[in-house]
Order: C-alpha cells, then structure tokens, then sequence
C-alpha cells in the first residue's frame, strides 16, 4: 500500500474501517493526524456515492436520514425541542371526541410522518449539494465569484468606465462596490451555501461566524422552503383523507381545504298561526360562477318586502341554467308542534322531500 505519511484510514467492505494512527513519543496524535481523522469523519455522504447498486444507494441514504435522526434526539436540543412541540400540535390537533389512547395515537404517527419527511428531504437536500460539488457546479472559486466574474467581464469590455468606477468608490467611500458585492452574493445562493458548506465540513462549525451561520441558514431555508411545501401539504392532505375515510374526522377541514364552490345550503323557519314551528332546509347544488345585473330589478324599496318582491335581487345568473330560484330545491322539511314542544322537546314529525 503506498503510504506518503506515518498516519492512515483504509475503507474495507461492509462498512470496516482501518485506522493507522503515529502517537510518536508522546501518546497521542498531533494536530495534522488530528485534522485529518476530523475531515475523514465529516465526510458522511461519501459512502452513498459508493455505492454502484439502487438498494444499496438506497440503504445507505436511509441508514444516513436514521443517524440524522439519532443524532437529533441525542445532540440537538433545538431540533428535538421543535421536534416535541410539532408532536404536542399534532396531538392536540386531532378532535377530542376520540378517545385519549386514540389521539395519541393519531399524533404521533402524524408528527412521525412530518418528521420523516423533513429528514428526507433534507438528506436529499445536502446529497444534491454534494453532487453539484462534485460536479463542479459550484464551490469551484469561493464567496463572491458572481461578483469577480462581473468585475472582469466590466474590466474586459468596458475598459474606459474602469476610471469612472473608481471615482464613485472614492467618492462613496467603498459603499459602491461593497453593495453591488452583496446585491449579487444574494443572487448566488447556491456558491455561497456550498462553500460555507464546504468550510463547515472541513474545519466544523467553529470556523464561521455567527452572521456567517445566519446567512447560511436562511440560503438552506429559501431552498428547503420550496422542497418542503408540497412535501408538507402532501402529508397533511393525507392525513385528512385517511381521518376521513376511516376515523370519520376532520370533515370541515377536508371540506374547507377543497375550497368547493358548489353545495350550499340554507334553513330558513316559519312560524304558522296555530304556533307550530315549520322549517325547510334549501339547497343549491351549482353555484353560479358568472354574475350579471338583473334589469327587471326595481331597486331598494321599504315598502315591499324582499321575500314578496318578484325579483328581490339586483344580481342573477349569466346561465340562465344555473339562475338559483330554478336550481334551489328542498332536502328536508319538518314541522315542530307547538302543543308537544313542552312534553316531548324531541318529538318531531315531517317528511324528507327529494
């Protein structure tokens, strides 16, 4: 085996390693040997690039999103905190007519699904960085190569305004070319995330400032936002149709996120002059989608009432097919008697009429 340095890692298969370690004189390792194990140990994508197979590509992506999350339960305080409050959300979001056990149930497994999907993604996230990396698709000149590439293209082409340009960085005190600098770091994301990236891999987190953290944070986030949107609302709708179908939850939010137009229904209650009290329920399967002003309209009037005006409304149909006066109908009608109401509150008597 050609070895250049006293110290050495060899991969074997099945996930083996060989570490060759040089503790001299004195015990223990020095600072390159130090460096060195340290960046092998970050490298944790490597292993699925290695792999030639889809289940073994497969086993390896997986078996990283599950040390992800092991490490999450283990090291990361904010994470396992956010973690926590999501399964506190979930559990409370399901309707307390189900029994305690059910709920808890119910919620976790809701939580768990959120909480997979983000890992995922995220996994999936950091593998297609790495890939452009190794593409050599970004990281290839470091921070700022939008900003040097515009700055030789200008020097380039434009070599007269080159003394124009350093009379407005003298006069603004260097303020002209530090914001077109940052203006054109915040259209390249994708350089600026895989270098910080890159710099965290080699020399940890430690080696970037707390500004540099927060930019590159907020470059994953812009990016994790778009994956995780339709990830999310996959899951939640989900969720939805599966509490419906088998739990017999949740109906006004799935009916409500359907954003239906049609199927409205109104009860209105007349009260005859013996005392009973009648009630219809009315409904219109197709709402009108187009509306037009209706000309035999007479205006506000106070002394007709609306419910005895022909045309009690400015506004009807432009389909004369979907005019609501023709399309209503009634589902249901029941009388509630007047003599019985104080016996027998549930007695009841009607008919349904189709």
């Amino acid at each position: 085996m050609p070895q250049k340095k006293s110290y050495f890692a060899l991969q074997l298969p099945m996930g083996w390693w060989i570490f060759g370690l040089d503790l001299a004189l004195h015990g223990d390792i020095d600072v390159y040997q130090f460096e060195f194990f340290s960046k092998l140990a970050r490298k944790t994508l490597d292993h699925i690039f290695e792999e030639d197979s889809i289940s073994g590509f497969s086993r390896s992506f997986f078996g990283t999103v599950w040390n992800a999350f092991m490490y999450l339960l283990e090291h990361s305080y904010v994470s396992l905190g956010g973690a926590t409050l999501l399964l506190i959300v979930a559990v409370a979001f399901v309707p307390s007519k189900v029994s305690c056990k059910t709920r808890i149930l119910i919620g976790v497994l809701h939580a768990s699904i959120h909480l997979a999907a983000a890992l995922i993604l995220m996994s999936a996230f950091e593998l297609g960085i790495e890939f452009l990396v190794r593409q050599k698709l970004v990281e290839t000149s470091g921070y700022h190569s939008l900003y040097r590439w515009h700055q030789s293209m200008f020097h380039r082409h434009l070599q007269v305004a080159i003394v124009i340009q350093d009379s407005i960085k003298r006069w603004t005190f260097g303020l002209y070319p530090a914001c077109i600098n940052d203006i054109m770091s915040a259209f390249d994301v994708p350089e600026l995330m895989a270098v910080t990236r890159s710099n965290i891999c080699k020399n940890g987190m430690e080696s970037i400032s707390r500004w540099g953290a927060i930019l590159y944070y907020a470059s994953i986030f812009l990016y994790f936002w778009v994956l995780s949107t339709p990830a999310v609302s996959f899951v939640f709708g989900s969720y939805l149709y599966i509490c419906i179908n088998w739990f017999n939850l949740h109906y006004d939010e799935a009916f409500s996120s359907l954003r239906i137009a049609d199927y409205k229904a109104f009860t209105r209650f007349h009260i005859k002059r013996n005392g009973d009290l009648e009630i219809f329920t009315l409904a219109v399967d197709k709402v009108p989608e187009e509306w037009e002003l209706d000309p035999k309209w007479k205006g506000q009037s106070s002394e007709e009432l609306n419910h005895l005006r022909e045309n009690p409304s400015q506004w009807k149909a432009a389909d004369p097919d979907q005019e609501p006066l023709k399309t209503v109908r009634i589902i249901d009608k029941f009388d509630i008697s007047r003599k019985h109401s104080s016996e027998s509150p549930d007695d009841t008597s009607g008919s349904e009429i189709e």
